[in-house]
């Protein structure tokens, strides 16, 4: 179905500076696995041992931390974060070697490491994740700025904690100790986002001191980061196509009509625009407290919580006869691609739908942890971590419906934005265009909750080849449960009066060719959920069931041990991790006739469900080994094998199905429902990978990196047509979606990464520097797609080409940077709605970024940033190129900061 979009008012420009805090660089404080606990002898640091601020500080202390971890790692620290134009953690990532990052209305939700996003997201070495059936955060929700520096553990080695295919996030906020006394930050930004023509502030604080007391060290932090951002995303759509059928007595008189029997021809039965904007508002807190009785004990308590609100609210018009034929209009000229994919042409008497819609997501998160590290003699360190997640999200979607008959619809899909004209004696900005009106709404909430413990010890060798062991246990007992009220449909018994016209005039910025303005229901209404159904005559909004609830609890008892040697020029760990894993789910499989009414209306019939529970138990033991060469003082060479495994989300495993019957506005479009599959087996990799790292100066380095991943079980995305028949007696054909462990899939690559500033150069220009990376991923795996050009694809959301090119100058007290990102095609679904089920592809785009700052005191500085400066264009495609879905278009941002610190 079409995305819902709409206008957004001009906002009345506001004037806005700030005050606000240069980023401290600061220690790096050490994961749970110690990782990144040892800094390079050659990184910069001031005389009382806190990393020195900027640019050339920040790079050297990130290639520290990959130079002398244990294991293959990438990191951004504090001052990293700050200097780019990244308003959360997933735009900071994408400069990181091989991630790519996936955008929702024009903001970074996601990433992919190596290809895969079955990525691991912890805190500061701990489980995070949002309440949302996922088993990781969602990165938008987290403000960059309370965070001191991210690690991406690349492979797994056994003390790292199992569930991923493509690597670990760990976020690292910042401690008391790791200051030598009070310390004051904060920053304040005022952004403009052009599309939608408004501006939205932003701020933080950071407040932090330690002290001498009887009872030993003690120090307090507290920081609060505070954003909002606004957004507007334009949206052309084509869709679905259908091949016809010259065996079906329509379709050839179809083909007959258009001259073409004899010829294969495809058309598209769908098209429209979307209009969407909306904001959004993140609050972050962090408060840590930090006691050091001894100089053999610490410990370290901490609550950490992240606020994200999001909203949006839209308008849509599309021309759509969904799997029914749609009619060339007699004599009107078409022209094809030469495979006889449609290009250019005319239709008559086709239906037409005009949505107002709104969507709320509300979501916290609240990691409550407490460490304990314990030195009883000086070579052994024994640490106890205990941790409480809670974690709740809300959703809501409000959809407004009009349907009616359009007489003519042109279009031309040949060039880059597709041409779409519709045609109706009656105007589209007249109510009589419209016969029939639908309301739909679907509420949903999520709670979960994650318990966890673990113990570990580590005692270091004093000779000999073997260094240190290393072993410890872990429980973590993760809950979820879902309530939803499913899409309850309500059909109206008449056109309220309550439309507004719609100006498209500035639609895509000017550049598409469209059919003028539309008439559709009231955005302000729409807005707001109560005054919806007030205004349409709903009593209530839909009550959550039994039936719309599922559940899924999960237990993990894991132990492993880790023996690190070193035998020069030879380091590395060999080790083993054993998890036993209990898994439990439940929800009901729900199916509701549509009644039809006296006075017309229709209204949800009796609803029969039956509960779905399903128990699994396995036991995985993932051997792993990390090796190191120092072929000279400043070349190594790596090379690492695992096994590892990651398991489906709670989403994936929900067995909940919800079937309604379609209402009479409806019989014309596609059925569609999706639900998860409880049988879905852990995926399973056997990992190689190979690094080569030269290190020839402090801040310059050049490094390639190699990997191969063997994956079992691989889950993706299919759709599968199921019959259902209803009380009444009528059967419909839903294309249901779910998902499936297919038989494996194999992901292969290449890593390159370069960094350096250029002092050597005369000056002014000895403040130049660059950093440059490239990943090649190759990987195919089997397609639910059974006919068409397009049986086998990548898997989801990889691109095979990736690369990062960020222009640096560093002089005196001003910084700039420049930055461009850019992924080569990949696949969004491997199964899209129509056309057979066709893989739905993003077609190659990039990205350009940019930031100045300039400090005009040692505590006291000034930032300008952009983000999407080029207006990038975004465009998807079904399997192949003269078959376009989306074309879409977001805002670009300019945000001016202030930062201040003492």
């Amino acid at each position: 179905m079409f995305k819902n979009f709409n206008v957004p008012s001009r906002a009345e420009l506001l004037a806005g500076i700030s005050l606000a805090s240069v980023m401290l660089g600061c220690s790096v404080q050490a994961h749970a696995q110690d990782v990144a606990a040892e800094q390079s002898s050659d990184a910069p640091a001031s005389e009382d041992g806190i990393v020195v601020t900027g640019v050339r500080a920040s790079l050297s202390s990130a290639q520290s931390i990959k130079r002398n971890s244990d294991v293959i790692v990438d990191s951004i620290v504090a001052e990293d974060i700050g200097k780019l134009p990244d308003r959360n953690v997933a735009e900071a990532l994408q400069r990181i070697t091989g991630i790519q990052v996936q955008r929702q209305y024009g903001e970074g939700s996601s990433v992919a490491i190596r290809g895969l996003t079955q990525v691991r997201t912890e805190l500061n070495g701990r489980d995070i994740f949002t309440a949302s059936g996922a088993n990781q955060l969602n990165l938008e929700d987290i403000p960059s700025e309370l965070l001191s520096g991210i690690d991406v553990y690349k492979n797994p080695s056994a003390d790292l904690i199992e569930d991923q295919l493509s690597g670990t996030i760990n976020f690292r906020t910042r401690k008391p100790f790791d200051f030598d006394g009070l310390k004051v930050a904060a920053t304040a930004t005022q952004s403009y986002f052009d599309l939608t023509d408004k501006f939205k502030p932003s701020a933080s604080l950071m407040v932090s001191d330690r002290w001498d007391t009887g009872i030993g060290e003690i120090g307090i932090l507290a920081s609060v980061s505070f954003q909002k951002t606004a957004f507007r995303q334009d949206t052309i759509s084509t869709e679905p196509f259908y091949t016809l059928d010259p065996t079906n007595a329509t379709d050839a008189e179809v083909l007959a009509s258009l001259g073409r029997t004899g010829q294969t021809t495809t058309l598209p039965h769908g098209t429209g625009i979307g209009e969407v904007y909306g904001d959004r508002r993140r609050l972050g807190t962090d408060v840590a407290l930090q006691w050091r009785p001894s100089d053999t004990l610490e410990l370290t308590a901490e609550v950490f919580r992240s606020d994200y609100k999001f909203r949006f609210d839209d308008y849509s018009f599309f021309a759509y006869s969904s799997g029914s034929a749609i009619i060339p209009q007699p004599g009107a000229a078409f022209t094809y691609a030469d495979n006889g994919d449609f290009e250019s042409g005319t239709f008559i008497d086709v239906p037409v739908g005009n949505n107002t819609s709104a969507q709320t997501r509300h979501s916290t998160t609240t990691d409550y942890s407490l460490n304990l590290k314990w030195k009883p003699v000086d070579n052994l360190t024994i640490t106890a971590d205990g941790q409480y997640v809670d974690a709740k999200t809300k959703n809501l979607r409000s959809i407004f419906g009009l349907n009616g008959v359009a007489d003519t619809l042109y279009q031309d899909i040949s060039g880059s934005v597709p041409v779409v004209n519709i045609g109706l004696e009656t105007g589209l900005t007249n109510p009589a265009t419209y016969t029939s009106a639908f309301y739909l709404d679907n509420l949903n909430e999520s709670k979960a909750s994650d318990k966890t413990a673990r113990l570990d010890a580590e005692y270091r060798f004093d000779a000999g080849i073997l260094s240190s062991i290393k072993a410890g246990f872990r429980y973590a007992d993760r809950k979820n449960r879902t309530i939803d009220t499913g899409y309850r449909y309500t059909g109206l018994s008449g056109i309220p009066s309550e439309l507004e016209t719609v100006d498209l005039g500035d639609f895509f910025r000017g550049d598409a060719d469209l059919f003028g303005n539309i008439i559709a229901f009231n955005r302000g209404i729409i807005r707001n959920y109560q005054n919806t159904l007030d205004t349409l005559g709903i009593a209530s909004a839909p009550a959550y069931t039994q039936s719309g609830t599922n559940q899924q609890r999960q237990k993990t008892f894991t132990g492993y041990a880790t023996a690190f040697f070193k035998a020069d020029p030879v380091d590395g760990n060999i080790g083993v991790r054993v998890i036993r894993t209990n898994l439990d789910v439940s929800g009901f499989y729900q199916q509701t006739t549509i009644i039809q009414n006296p006075d017309g209306t229709e209204t949800n019939g009796p609803t029969v469900f039956n509960p779905i529970a399903v128990s699994d138990d396995y036991t995985s033991v993932l051997p792993s080994l990390n090796l190191r060469v120092h072929l000279t003082d400043n070349l190594q060479l790596r090379f690492a094998a695992a096994k590892n495994i990651s398991r489906p989300s709670f989403t994936q495993l929900a067995p909940s199905l919800t079937i309604t019957e379609p209402g009479s506005a409806q019989q014309n479009q596609i059925h569609t429902a999706s639900g998860g599959n409880p049988y879905l087996k852990p995926m399973k990799s056997d990992n190689l990978d190979a690094t080569l790292e030269w290190y020839f100066s402090r801040t310059g380095s050049l490094t390639a990196a190699a990997f191969y991943k063997n994956i079992k079980n691989y889950i993706q995305t299919a759709v599968a047509n199921r019959e259902v028949t209803f009380d009444n007696g009528n059967t419909y054909t839903y294309e249901v979606t779910s998902y499936g462990n297919v038989a494996k899939g194999k992901v292969k690559g290449f890593e390159l990464a370069y960094q350096q500033f250029f002092d050597f150069l005369p000056g002014p220009f000895d403040g130049l520097g660059m950093q440059a990376n490239f990943t090649y991923v190759d990987s195919q795996a089997p397609s639910p797609a059974t006919s068409g050009p397009v049986t086998n694809v990548p898997l989801e959301l990889l691109s095979k080409y990736n690369y990062n090119i960020v222009g640096i100058y560093e002089k005196g007290g001003l910084s700039a940077r420049v930055a461009y990102n850019w992924r080569s095609k990949y696949v969004v679904t491997t199964a899209g709605n129509g056309t057979g089920s066709l893989p739905i592809f993003n077609k190659p785009f990039g990205q350009l970024d940019a930031s100045i700052s300039y400090n005009v005191t040692p505590q006291f500085a000034l930032a300008l940033d952009g983000t999407n400066l080029t207006n990038t264009r975004r465009a998807t495609y079904f399997g192949i190129d003269s078959r376009p879905r989306d074309v879409v278009v977001n805002d670009r941002r300019i945000s001016l900061t202030a930062r201040i610190t003492y």
